[in-house]
């Protein structure tokens, strides 16, 4: 970020976050051995920086404070100055944002703490303005605070970090789990829901909002199960807003992080892969739920996005976005209503900007950042337009825009491939392979799965990041419980068994590097991870599903895959220890909710087998994913030889040659069948949908085809009054 013709130690880095800081006048250290070391021999306190590359506020920080010789002078000469990717290292991130929260009562990034040479927490925040304003003090004058206590009030900053400590370390109080059933304890999760949506706009509260797409899988759960209308209803509300709002990128796809209003049209402009992967599933299992056009177009945008610049040449796909550019936040992906107008002419530029919400004052710094605000058959009635015409228009107006904006100066890439985010993204490729019936993402996600195993497994066990081809960090718990998931998902749209073994594999050294063999439950680092102040074991999801939550499910769908007891034990051991978390916290856990679901229930079992090419056995495919069953098991019948690594293969083989599926539901085992038509009949519906969702695409096609059928009546008419209709 600085010019200036400074260096320090992060120059060696490989994280683009760090790189960001390595010319400043701060003398940073990277976390580790050396600046621990440091701040003992010099009897100074650490201050600790953590953020990363797509974070708007932490460049901000970074700029105004860390950029300025007389600050970075102060902190020079009080402190050893650690900075840190919360990305590479999440360990270190979650003991001091819990550290920051104990201190402060919130979080957030940039993180700003100070911490003793011992590494312990006893003053902090987030973003520090360089003099006081936002109700915040100044920087400097937080320096000169940090530096005060720690030489002159010890006891009283000693006394402080024991308490933080003791604020992490033990959980919050709960009475015990009374043992309430699983659809009991979803329930409650979802009244608590049905209390804090927002009817108009989706989403829940009235403020800024996060896609939280663990919450709307679990909705989809409870609609299934129970045909309660009033959570497909808000799965529905709020997806469809957030992709016609401005957290959706109308132009090149892909969602960004969150919004900071209520309608989901100002973002905060950051993608993550993580969001994306998680978003992009969530979008298919609405389309097998609901059958709409709006939520298969969704993923096929997201996996095009991430294909186009998010996708490495090896074919692991990068972290993220950034926010910002040298012209400002969201300048990239924002519009002036007279660029628009000279792009596209005044025709289409009138259609576009009534489609798109756009005014020439604009939402956001005097520009407009698009978003879904007028319906093209509202469009085509009130300008006296045809149907056809307004969607060209609309159609042609995003290439345009499109074509345009990749001549603008593009958000940085965080180009370091995460191991739990990618295992995210196989995962949802995978699945979206089977949904659609798209190959070519089921040959993405094997690509990415087979350059991760080569780039971060050693054998015994998985490192967390690949950058510049090395490979580094030891990886936590969330990377092995979704590389598990990303594998079995990898496994259900291949059958190679490959991908269970693997699967296999990593399942056995996070059981034996990562569980609690006291208390129960998984850390979030492993036995032979670097000593921090403390272990962490968490249950509550954050942006993402909880690691303790992923890590369940996986167990108990290699269980059902593999029929290894041990591992269904594991999966459910998880779900016993959380119980009560669960209980008195749901809303705090829809990823172990989710979890108990998959498990409470019978799961439906299908194999697939015989000659995997052809249409016949597209179409058994395409009908085992036509529906939303979260709670199955799908496998490959392997042949007579390796059927004991998948038991319930075991003599399913195809009949008379033909591609051939047997079916178990609600402990009962249907006679194969080799029609598609038969397996229809033999699986069962899900509920019926009382919706009235609007199918833009739908809507345009059916809008086309009335307007031929009056041109063709009208030439009918003309013939039959002229005598030209006789014969």
């Amino acid at each position: 970020m600085s010019t200036s013709d400074h260096s320090n130690r992060l120059a060696n880095e490989t994280s683009p976050y760090l790189l960001q800081h390595a010319h400043q006048p701060v003398d940073w250290y990277p976390w580790g051995a050396e600046a621990l070391s440091q701040a003992r021999l010099q009897n100074k306190p650490i201050f600790l920086s953590i953020g990363y590359s797509a974070c708007h506020w932490c460049h901000v920080m970074a700029h105004e404070s860390f950029d300025n010789e007389e600050t970075a002078r102060l902190m020079n000469q009080w402190f050893i100055n650690i900075k840190v990717d919360r990305e590479e290292r999440p360990d270190v991130d979650a003991i001091y944002m819990k550290s920051i929260v104990a201190l402060t009562g919130h979080g957030g990034w940039p993180m700003s703490v100070f911490i003793t040479p011992d590494q312990k927490p006893y003053l902090g925040g987030t973003y520090y303005p360089p003099e006081a304003k936002y109700n915040r003090p100044g920087f400097p004058q937080i320096l000169e605070q940090a530096h005060d206590l720690y030489h002159n009030q010890k006891a009283r900053i000693e006394a402080q970090s024991a308490k933080v400590i003791q604020k992490i370390e033990e959980p919050l109080p709960l009475p015990n789990a009374k043992g309430h059933s699983a659809d009991a304890i979803i329930q409650a999760s979802v009244d608590l829901l049905l209390e804090r949506f927002d009817e108009k706009s989706g989403g829940f509260g009235n403020g800024m909002k996060f896609p939280e797409p663990m919450v709307y899988s679990l909705l989809l759960r409870h609609w299934l199960k129970t045909g309660q209308n009033s959570s497909i209803e808000m799965v529905d509300r709020s997806l469809t807003q957030m992709a016609g709002g401005g957290l959706y990128d109308q132009i090149g796809g892909g969602f960004h992080r969150y919004s900071t209003d209520r309608e989901w049209r100002i973002p905060h402009f950051e993608k993550m892969l993580y969001d994306n992967a998680l978003l992009a599933r969530l979008y298919l299992e609405t389309h097998q739920a609901t059958r709409q056009d709006l939520y298969r177009e969704i993923p096929l945008e997201i996996f095009e996005y991430i294909e186009r610049e998010m996708t490495s040449p090896e074919g692991g796909f990068y972290a993220s976005q950034d926010a910002d550019t040298e012209q400002g936040e969201g300048h990239y992906f924002s519009w002036e209503l007279k660029e628009v107008l000279d792009l596209l002419g005044p025709r289409h530029a009138r259609v576009f900007a009534r489609a798109y919400g756009m005014t020439s004052a604009g939402n956001f710094e005097k520009r407009n950042i698009l978003h879904r605000a007028v319906d093209p058959e509202k469009i085509s009635n009130e300008e006296g337009m045809a149907i056809f015409e307004v969607d060209h228009a609309l159609k042609k107006g995003k290439e345009t825009l499109f074509s345009t904006r990749q001549k603008r100066q593009a958000p940085a890439r965080d180009n370091k491939i995460i191991a739990a985010w990618n295992g995210m993204m196989i995962s949802a490729l995978a699945f979206g392979s089977r949904v659609l019936n798209r190959p070519e993402l089921k040959e993405r996600a094997e690509k990415c799965g087979e350059y991760l195993w080569s780039a971060l497994w050693n054998g015994e066990e998985l490192k967390r990041v690949v950058m510049q081809g090395e490979a580094r960090f030891s990886a936590c718990l969330e990377d092995y419980a979704w590389l598990m998931e990303g594998f079995l998902s990898l496994y259900e749209a291949t059958f190679d068994l490959v991908w269970i073994e693997r699967c296999s594999a990593l399942a056995n050294v996070l059981i034996e590097q990562f569980e609690d063999g006291d208390q129960g439950g998984f850390f979030m680092t492993g036995s032979r991870h670097e000593t921090l102040i403390t272990r962490l074991k968490t249950s509550a999801d954050e942006a993402i599903p909880s690691a303790n939550a992923v890590v369940a499910l996986a167990f108990l769908k290699l269980g059902a895959v593999t029929g290894n007891t041990d591992m269904t034990r594991q999966g459910r051991s998880v779900l016993d220890i959380f119980r009560a978390e669960m209980e008195n916290r749901p809303a705090a856990h829809f990823g172990l909710l989710a979890a108990l679901d998959y498990d409470a229930g019978a799961l439906t079992e299908i194999v697939l087998s015989g000659p995997e090419s052809g249409p016949e056995f597209e179409e058994l495919v395409n009908r085992v994913y036509q529906d939303f069953r979260p709670s199955k098991v799908v496998v490959g019948y392997p042949g007579a030889e390796h059927e004991d690594q998948v038991p319930l293969s075991q003599d399913r083989g195809p009949i008379m040659g033909k591609p051939t599926v047997y079916l178990c539901q609600k402990q009962t085992c249907h006679p194969p069948v080799t029609s598609a038509e038969d397996l229809d009949g033999q699986l069962t519906r899900p509920p019926i949908i009382q919706l009235n969702i609007y199918d833009q695409e739908g809507a345009v096609k059916d809008m086309e085809k009335n307007e031929q059928e009056n041109f063709l009546n009208a030439m009918s008419q003309i013939f039959k009054f002229s005598g030209l209709d006789k014969k």
